[in-house]
């Protein structure tokens, strides 16, 4: 090969790739609307509900958008102190939550009173990205005091369990590395240098996978909160069977050209609750076919979870179903709700106060997802076998809506022996009334006039607890073990 050969080839490459490079959007001006966030957080201790947990700090990262500062709850999640830093500003400013939804990881916050914001330009949004798209992640990393780009490629676009609240809702994942300071950044589409969606969480299993929230979910969020509460993501509420085996659909009278999914179980008081029955086969939502693995069509020859069509719609509004019933076809508007499937909560509170009772030494809660952490990361396989036996037991199971459990006996006297034999196990009874939710321990104490309490949990374990004893101790109980 000649010298002029060589030349031409080097040549062609070096177009190639300056044409690759101008080819990307400038995101200069981005990062002057991009904050970086500085929270101290303090959350309640869920083993001790009348106390907090030592404060920490942490940053993330947030953008301007025209509503105010987008960001993740998760960032500001039990947060008591939240300042920004702004390019161009030289000292931080006091900022504030003004709506969250932990559902979706989403949270909306405001800055004090600060005239020198109000000339920053705010960020808008674009569509879903499509697969294989370049776009870049910009925030500020753990460790940095410089905004960051990070370059990645978008390979699946569906409805995934988010981190934060243990609920599925449309995610987009990325190979664009995301870690704890750039979650609430922008993601941006390096073609086109439109804004794509709100970075969210990391893979756990270390594949370098990130996520990011998607435009239509952050659409449902600012449209949510316009009238000044946040309602969050909607949901049908039930539980399905996929049908791809042809028996299964041959067996509930589908016809050759129809599929779907079965109903198995629906919660009570939710969106199909006295509307569709059991063994019904969901058909079509929103106008879409579902198919036999529980997806629909989506982006021309792409499918996704039929989920997506009912988390980007509002609580209160109205879904079109089409389901088969002993092989008679109907079709049917239904008002979405919010969720209601557990008895345990898969989302946990943050930002709020464990509620709890005391009588007697005995500390009664209703569990949620932030007890079972007591027992660490593989608290499934750890929690005591009371707790594990309704793990995903379906909410208005036996009429349940709380499970209400003795978290902890505080000895004294008035409980002698019950320590280490009643915790973590359901309360059913007390004073012979049924505990269906943590108020009804309250009412059944206070309304008690008999000699005893008489408190019953599973397993058909009693507790007897002297009424007039318990009235005098109960005051010297909280003193020596500091019960607010």
């Amino acid at each position: 090969m000649g010298f002029n050969s060589k030349l031409f080839i080097l040549i062609t490459m070096a177009t190639i790739i300056f044409q690759s490079n101008t080819s990307a959007a400038d995101l200069t001006w981005a990062s002057k609307s991009v904050v970086k966030l500085f929270v101290t957080q303090q959350s309640w201790k869920v083993s001790q509900p009348w106390s907090k947990a030592r404060a920490r700090q942490s940053t993330c990262t947030g953008f301007f958008i025209k509503e105010g500062i987008l960001t993740n709850a998760h960032c500001i999640a039990d947060a008591t102190y939240i300042e920004v830093e702004v390019p161009g500003i030289g000292d931080k400013i006091e900022t504030q939550a003004i709506a969250v939804n932990h559902q979706t990881d989403l949270a909306l916050l405001k800055p004090l009173n600060d005239p020198r914001v109000k000339d920053i330009d705010f960020i808008t949004f674009d569509s879903l990205p499509d697969l294989r798209e370049k776009v870049v992640t910009v925030g500020y990393p753990s460790g940095g005091r410089q905004v960051s780009y990070t370059e990645g490629v978008v390979s699946r676009i569906d409805v995934m369990r988010y981190v934060h609240s243990n609920i599925p809702a449309p995610l987009v994942q990325t190979d664009a590395s995301i870690n704890s300071g750039n979650s609430g950044g922008p993601v941006f589409s390096d073609q086109t240098g439109s804004c794509l969606g709100v970075a969210t969480q990391k893979s756990s299993a270390g594949e370098g996978l990130g996520y990011f929230v998607p435009t239509s979910i952050i659409q449902q969020f600012l449209t949510d909160i316009k009238d000044g509460t946040v309602d969050g993501i909607p949901s049908l509420s039930v539980y399905f069977q996929t049908l791809e085996n042809p028996a299964a659909r041959e067996q509930l009278k589908l016809t050759t050209n129809q599929s779907g999914i079965r109903i198995r179980n629906i919660s009570r008081d939710s969106s199909l609750d006295k509307i569709l029955q059991k063994n019904d086969v969901l058909l079509s939502i929103d106008g879409h076919n579902i198919l036999n693995d529980g997806r629909v069509p989506f982006n021309d020859n792409g499918r996704i979870w039929l989920g997506y069509h009912v988390a980007t719609k509002q609580i209160g509004d109205s879904l079109n179903l089409e389901y088969s019933r002993d092989g008679k076809t109907h079709s049917i508007d239904v008002i979405l709700k919010p969720y209601r499937l557990t008895i345990i909560p898969r989302l946990p509170r943050y930002d709020k106060q464990p509620k709890y009772f005391v009588a007697g030494g005995l500390l009664f809660i209703d569990v949620e997802q932030r007890y079972l952490w007591n027992w660490g990361r593989k608290w499934a396989k750890n929690i005591p076998i009371g707790l594990k036996s309704h793990l995903g037991s379906i909410y208005g199971h036996e009429g349940l809506e709380q499970l209400v459990i003795i978290s902890e006996v505080f000895d004294a006297s008035i409980n002698k022996g019950y320590s280490g034999e009643i915790e973590n196990i359901r309360v059913t009874k007390v004073n012979n009334k049924e505990i269906l939710r943590l108020s009804d321990v309250v009412k059944a104490f206070q309304s008690n006039k008999d000699k005893f309490h008489i408190v019953e949990l599973e397993g058909e374990i009693k507790i007897t607890i002297d009424r007039e004893k318990s009235l005098m101790d109960d005051k010297a109980i909280r003193e020596r073990y500091d019960i607010q």
